[in-house]
């Protein structure tokens, strides 16, 4: 014998000539729909006083209007029907509220025992206020606890705990659970949101230090970066009417923590995701964007949110961005987009690291670009060997501002010029490797392309940097190789000049 829902007869039997078994309303438009109706949800005592005394005169639901009149039921249905009609209701069509019993309604029976005629939708309302649906349904946060700096390291841990955010917000009250201080945490959320309609919406996403954003399981907006909150990341989409999914990353390092989240679009005015809102301007003072010349490059030489302290900004006017550090000789960041606003470091005292001001930020690697090791198995080293001491030489400038930089690592002299695709997809980078003398017969050096994050091998020379890039090493006196999450190439140390030409281009 098939199982039957409890409810479903009795509300078949009692509601089927008004309401269709979708929960819309029938007998001409007559009747409100139950499946979308404002009114099922909430406090279980406003439904049950319309089973129970009727309800007749306008309303609204689901912003239609409609004029009616819903007879009473107290005196034609037992407790246990009116319990299973009103707790099928409350868990079909997309509900998910909780169920009555007869109790509960014997009890409304006896409290309300002296109404006697049907109600009617504002005096109901006043008694019984229709709970507004939260920003983000069904939101839960999951708390990690760690040092990091970057979403790869957020990824690889495991949540210590999970909290139910009823108010449908963003938020870091529950930060650092059991810690004294609010550094080294992450937070995940998961729920949903409500498209009103069909269109294009835009999210507005700002964090201190990083995050990502991710609507029906596609990533949107990624910050992997450790740095101040202040200049939002923007993504539009598409979305359906009805329900969407969201996820939402987040990793606090040290200093402040903000997660700031909005979104707009058909029917949505900059609603708020999160307790805090996003910033409308630049960086805490004056916005000054610094945009590269039509056909030059244009340099940052400042704090960059990112990479460390003597980094280097280079912006193309194609919309191709990159960060150099000059104490490891790396390129650490690569994105697309606005450059950077000069506004913080250029106002006052001009404190902090400034992020970013595009999209698509991609961390490429951070520490030393190029080591000795004794195998390829042996451990990338944490900084630089002093017999492998790099050294930064400064940079060349072509006629049209765009840089080469030179420097050395232990007795290699390094020429490194990236320039940018005419398109904006990418950036072709060409590394000059002079070696002066042969090194040791047991020594190989290595140059790092990528680290921190999941490198896959598409051919022996395209490699895929998690999802966002595809990178090819296009010329190179050895082949490249991958291992854990990096992409070596090794360097012979044979004198003379080798070159390695690498391709990064944007999914």
């Amino acid at each position: 014998m098939a199982a039957t829902h409890p409810g479903k007869a009795p509300y078949e039997q009692y509601c089927g000539a008004c309401h269709a078994p979708n929960g819309e309303g029938i007998a001409g438009g007559q009747f409100p729909p139950l499946a979308k109706s404002e009114w099922v949800g909430g406090k279980p005592e406003r439904i049950i006083e319309i089973v129970l005394h009727g309800l007749q005169g306008p309303l609204e639901v689901d912003g239609k209007k409609f004029n009616l009149v819903m007879p009473p039921h107290k005196d034609s249905l037992t407790d246990k029907q009116i319990a299973d009609i009103i707790s099928y209701v409350r868990s079909s069509w997309g509900h998910r509220h909780s169920p009555v019993n007869a109790q509960q309604i014997a009890a409304m029976r006896k409290a309300t025992a002296k109404q006697s005629d049907m109600w009617k939708a504002p005096d109901l309302l006043k008694k019984y206020p229709i709970e507004k649906a939260p920003p983000i349904r069904d939101l839960l946060s999951y708390t990690h606890l760690g040092a990091f700096d970057s979403l790869s390291a957020l990824r690889k841990s495991k949540a210590i705990n999970a909290e139910e955010e009823k108010d449908g917000l963003l938020s870091l009250k529950h930060a650092a659970l059991g810690k004294a201080s609010a550094d080294n945490f992450g937070l995940v959320w998961t729920g949903w949101i409500e498209a009103p309609t069909d269109g294009k919406y835009t999210f507005t996403f700002d964090t201190d230090d990083g995050g990502a954003l991710s609507i029906n399981g596609k990533e949107i907006i990624k910050r992997d970066r450790v740095g101040p909150a202040g200049k939002p990341s923007k993504a539009s989409v598409k979305l359906k009417k009805g329900r969407n999914d969201l996820r939402v990353e987040f990793f606090e390092l040290t200093g402040e923590e903000v997660i700031a989240l909005s979104w707009s679009g058909p029917g949505v005015k900059n609603q708020a995701l999160s307790e805090s809102k996003p910033a409308r301007g630049g960086s805490g003072g004056n916005s000054i964007p610094i945009v590269a010349p039509s056909g030059e490059a244009t340099i940052y030489r400042n704090f960059i949110a990112g990479t460390d302290p003597r980094g280097i900004g280079v912006g193309y006017s194609e919309g191709v961005n990159l960060a150099f550090s000059a104490d490891s000789m790396s390129v650490d960041l690569l994105w697309k987009g606005a450059f950077i606003d000069g506004g913080r470091h250029w106002t006052g005292r001009g404190q902090g690291f400034e992020p970013p001001a595009g999209e698509s930020v991609v961390t490429l690697n951070r520490g030393p670009a190029f080591a000795i090791l004794d195998s390829q198995t042996t451990a990338w080293p944490g900084s630089a060997d002093p017999k492998f001491k790099p050294a930064f030489k400064g940079y060349r400038l072509s006629d049209r501002q765009q840089p080469t930089f030179l420097y050395h690592f232990g007795p290699l002299a390094v020429s490194d010029t990236p320039l940018p695709k005419a398109d904006g997809s990418g950036l072709t980078r060409t590394l000059i490797v002079e070696v002066p003398s042969p090194g040791s017969a047991d020594q190989q050096a290595y140059f790092r392309v990528l680290s921190g994050g999941q490198v896959e091998a598409l051919d022996p020379q395209s490699f895929s940097f998690n999802g966002e890039l595809k990178v090819m090493v296009t010329e190179s006196s050895l082949p490249p190789f991958t291992r854990d999450n990096e992409l070596l190439v090794p360097l012979p140390l044979t004198p003379g000049k080798h070159k390695v030409i690498i391709d990064y281009t944007w999914n």
